[in-house]
C-alpha cells in the first residue's frame, strides 16, 4: 500500500522540478494563519446530567397451593331385593275328544283294457340293379359336360284336419237347502243379592317421630411435607482414545502374459454346382360325369285315432248339519263372611262385636245351549268319460331322382424339370494363430493402518437430590347428625263392612234355532266336445333340377365303361299292430272313517308366580376428598427506575463577554420503559440539546 502512494509522488516531482517544495512538518506550515483561533486552544467543559435507568430486582413471596387427600368412609343404605315364589292353582277345562268310527262301502268302476294284435301285409316294390360293361373306343373319345335345368312337378300329400263336434249331456245333481225353525224354552236360575252392613271398631296405633341432633367431632390426620436435599457424588468414568499407525507389507502375485504365433495350414473343401434338365411324361387324370337314376323310397305316416273310455271317480262332498251343545257356566269364586260373636271389653266397659272370618266359595254359574253348524263329509262315485288317441301307422312308396358322378380317366402330357448337382474339389492355404501363456512373478507393497485404543480415566462431580418427607399433625372438625325416634300413641275408629248373600229365584226365556237340510234335485245340460280328423288331399309344386350331358368328341384310344340299371321286382311282409279296447267291470271294498267329538271336563294345574320385596341393609366405601393449602416460596422480578449521572461536554468561549446565566430548567422526567415512542422522543431531545 505504501509503495502505491510513494510512486506517484516521485513521478510528479521529476516532471515539475521548478515547483517550490513546502512540505516540511508534514505540510502543517502551509496552513493559513487566520485559521488558528483561540477556541482551538480551549478545552470543553464537562457537565453531568441525571438520567433514569431501569433495573430488575428479584423478590420472594409466599404462595399457597391446594393439596387434595382422598379418604374412604363407610356408608350404609337399604335396598329391596325381590323374592319370587311359585304357586299352582287348579282350573276346570272342557275339552272335545275326537272319536273315530270305521265303516266300509263297495266301490265299482269300469276299466277299458287295450288288446294289441300283430298282423302282416304283403308289400311289393321295384329295385334297380346296376350292370357295368367295358368297351374300347379308338382315338376318338367324347366327354360329357353337364347342363342343369330347373323343372317343377306336382306332388300330392295328405293332411288331417281336426273337426270338433259338440253335443249336450244331461247331468243330475242334488243340493240341500237349509230350513231354520225358532224355539223358546223357560230356564230357571238362582242369583245371590249381596247385603252390606257397616259397624265401627276402635283401633289403637303407634307412630314414631324422628328427632335430629347436630354434633361435631375432632378428627386427627397426618400429612407429609417433602424436603429435597442436594449433594454431590464423585463419578469415575473411562474413555478410550484411538491411536492410528501406518504400516507397509510386501505382497507377491503371478500374472500370465499372452504370446501369439502365426502358421499356415492347407484346407481342402468341396462345392456342388446345379445342373437342370427338361422331361415330358403322360399323366392319367380322373374326370367325373353326372348320371341321373330313378329310385323309390318307402315312407311311413302315422294317424291318431280317438279311443273313448269310461271310468268311475270318487268325489268327496258333504253337507252342513246343525248340532246343539250345552256349554256349562263359568266357576266363580265369591267371598262371604261367617257370622261373628259378641265379646265384653273390660278396659272400655263396652260390648265389642267381632266379625267372623271371610271364606271363599266356588259357585257354578248356569250354562247355555249353543247351536253350531258341523260339516258332514260324504263321498260319491261319478262316471267320467275320457278320450285318448292311439297312433296308427301307414306305409306308401315315393319315387325320387338321384344324380351320381361316374369317374373316367384321361391321359395328359406334363413337362417337368429335374435338377442334379455336380461335385467340384478345391484347396486353399489358411493362416492360423497359436496362443500360449508365459508366467511372470511380481511383488507390490500394500499400505495398511492399525488402530489401538488408549484408556483415559476421568472424574466428575455429579449432583444428586434426596427427598425425605417430614410428618405434620393436623386436626379438623367433622360435623355429623344423629336421629332418634320419639314414640306417639293414637286411637281411631275404623269402619268395617259385613256382606251376606240373599238367594233369589228368576226365570228367563231362551230362544234357540234348529236347522234342517231339505234336499233338492236339479238337472243341467253339460256341453261336451268330440274331436275327429278328416283327411284332405293337397297338391304342391316341388322344384327339382335335371342334369343333361352335352357330348364333346376327342381322338384317342380309351377304355370306357357303360353302366345301366336292370329293374327287379321284390316282395316283403310288413308287420303292423292293431289295438282294441275291452271293457272290464271291477269292484273294491273301501274303508272310511267318520269322526265325532265328545265333551270331557278335565282339571288343569296352572302355575303362577308371586313377588315380594325384602329389605336388606348394605354397606359401601364412599371416597371423601379434603383440600388443604400448603405454603411455598416463589421468586419474581420487579422493575425499578434508578437515577444515573451522565457526563456531557459543553464548548465555552473565554474571549466572549460573560453572558447572563440562563435560567436552569429542571431535567424532564424519564418516560416509562413500556412506551417505546416516548423513549425515542426523549433521547432525540437530549441529542438536540447537546448540539
Amino acid at each position: 500500500m505504501w509503495g502505491k502512494v510513494v510512486g506517484p509522488v516521485v513521478l510528479l516531482a521529476a516532471l515539475f522540478p521548478w515547483a517550490k517544495v513546502q512540505a516540511a512538518h508534514c505540510g502543517a506550515c502551509c496552513y493559513p494563519a487566520r485559521t488558528a483561533c483561540r477556541e482551538q486552544c480551549c478545552l470543553p467543559e464537562v457537565r453531568y446530567r441525571v438520567c433514569y435507568q431501569q433495573v430488575w430486582e428479584d423478590r420472594t413471596r409466599v404462595c399457597y397451593r391446594p393439596v387434595y387427600q382422598t379418604v374412604l368412609r363407610e356408608c350404609c343404605y337399604t335396598v329391596c331385593r325381590p323374592v319370587f315364589e311359585q304357586h299352582v292353582k287348579q282350573c276346570r277345562v272342557i275339552v272335545r275328544r275326537p272319536v273315530w268310527e270305521e265303516y266300509t262301502y263297495v266301490q265299482r268302476w269300469t276299466e277299458c283294457r287295450p288288446v294289441y294284435e300283430q298282423h302282416l301285409r304283403e308289400h311289393r316294390y321295384c329295385t334297380y340293379r346296376p350292370v357295368c360293361e367295358a368297351y374300347q373306343v379308338p382315338v376318338r373319345y367324347c366327354t360329357w359336360r353337364p347342363v342343369y335345368e330347373q323343372h317343377v312337378r306336382n306332388e300330392w300329400y295328405m293332411t288331417y284336419r281336426p273337426c270338433v263336434q259338440e253335443y249336450q249331456v244331461p247331468v243330475r245333481y242334488c243340493t240341500y237347502r237349509p230350513v231354520y225353525q225358532q224355539h223358546v224354552r223357560n230356564v230357571c236360575y238362582t242369583t245371590y243379592r249381596p247385603v252390606v252392613q257397616q259397624y265401627q271398631v276402635p283401633m289403637k296405633y303407634c307412630t314414631y317421630r324422628p328427632c335430629y341432633e347436630q354434633h361435631v367431632r375432632n378428627v386427627c390426620y397426618m400429612t407429609y411435607r417433602p424436603v429435597i436435599q442436594e449433594y454431590q457424588v464423585p463419578v469415575t468414568y473411562c474413555t478410550y482414545r484411538p491411536c492410528y499407525e501406518q504400516h507397509v507389507r510386501n505382497v507377491c502375485y503371478t500374472t500370465q502374459r499372452q504370446v501369439i504365433t502365426e502358421y499356415q495350414v492347407p484346407v481342402r473343401y468341396c462345392t456342388y454346382r446345379p445342373c437342370y434338365e427338361q422331361h415330358c411324361c403322360q399323366v392319367p387324370v380322373t374326370c367325373y360325369k353326372t348320371v341321373a337314376e330313378q329310385r323309390q323310397m318307402c315312407c311311413k305316416t302315422c294317424r291318431l285315432e280317438p279311443v273313448y273310455s269310461c271310468q268311475q271317480v270318487r268325489v268327496c262332498t258333504g253337507y252342513w248339519q246343525t248340532v246343539q251343545e250345552y256349554v256349562p257356566g263359568p266357576v266363580v269364586t265369591r267371598c262371604c263372611r261367617l257370622p261373628g260373636c259378641v265379646k265384653f271389653d273390660p278396659c272400655t266397659c263396652t260390648t265389642v262385636c267381632c266379625p267372623g272370618p271371610i271364606v271363599q266359595q266356588q259357585m257354578q254359574c248356569p250354562g247355555r245351549i249353543v247351536c253350531k253348524r258341523v260339516w258332514v263329509p260324504h263321498e260319491e262315485i261319478r262316471n267320467v268319460t275320457t278320450c285318448h288317441y292311439v297312433k296308427r301307422e301307414q306305409y306308401h312308396t315315393v319315387n325320387y331322382t338321384v344324380c351320381r358322378s361316374v369317374p373316367y380317366t384321361v391321359m395328359q402330357t406334363r413337362v417337368y424339370t429335374t435338377c442334379r448337382t455336380i461335385r467340384e474339389e478345391h484347396c486353399r492355404m489358411e493362416t492360423r494363430q497359436c496362443c500360449r501363456y508365459v508366467t511372470e512373478r511380481h511383488v507390490c507393497q500394500v499400505p495398511y493402518t492399525t488402530c489401538t485404543l488408549v484408556p483415559e480415566v476421568h472424574t466428575r462431580m455429579q449432583t444428586c437430590r434426596r427427598c425425605c418427607y417430614v410428618p405434620e399433625q393436623h386436626v379438623r372438625q367433622v360435623p355429623y347428625t344423629t336421629c332418634r325416634w320419639v314414640r306417639e300413641e293414637h286411637t281411631r275408629m275404623q269402619t268395617y263392612q259385613r256382606c251376606c248373600y240373599v238367594p233369589e229365584q228368576h226365570t228367563r226365556q231362551v230362544c234357540w234355532t234348529t236347522c234342517c237340510m231339505v234336499p233338492e234335485v236339479h238337472t243341467r245340460m253339460q256341453a261336451c266336445r268330440r274331436c275327429y280328423y278328416v283327411p284332405e288331399r293337397h297338391c304342391r309344386q316341388v322344384p327339382y333340377t335335371t342334369c343333361r350331358l352335352v357330348m364333346e368328341e376327342h381322338t384317342r384310344m380309351q377304355t370306357c365303361y357303360r353302366r345301366y340299371l336292370v329293374a327287379e321286382e321284390k316282395c316283403c311282409m310288413v308287420p303292423y299292430v292293431t289295438c282294441r279296447m275291452v271293457r272290464e267291470e271291477k269292484c273294491q271294498p273301501v274303508k272310511c272313517w267318520k269322526c265325532r267329538y265328545e265333551c270331557e271336563e278335565r282339571i288343569q294345574c296352572v302355575p303362577y308366580t308371586t313377588c315380594r320385596m325384602v329389605q336388606e341393609v348394605c354397606k359401601r366405601q364412599v371416597p371423601v376428598t379434603t383440600c388443604t393449602l400448603e405454603p411455598y416460596c416463589e421468586t419474581y422480578k420487579v422493575c425499578k427506575t434508578v437515577p444515573v449521572c451522565v457526563p456531557v461536554c459543553v464548548l465555552t468561549n473565554p474571549c466572549a463577554p460573560a453572558a447572563a446565566p440562563a435560567p436552569t430548567m429542571p431535567p424532564a422526567a424519564a418516560p416509562p420503559a413500556t412506551n417505546w415512542k416516548m423513549q425515542l422522543q426523549y433521547r432525540l431531545a437530549g441529542l438536540s440539546r447537546l448540539n
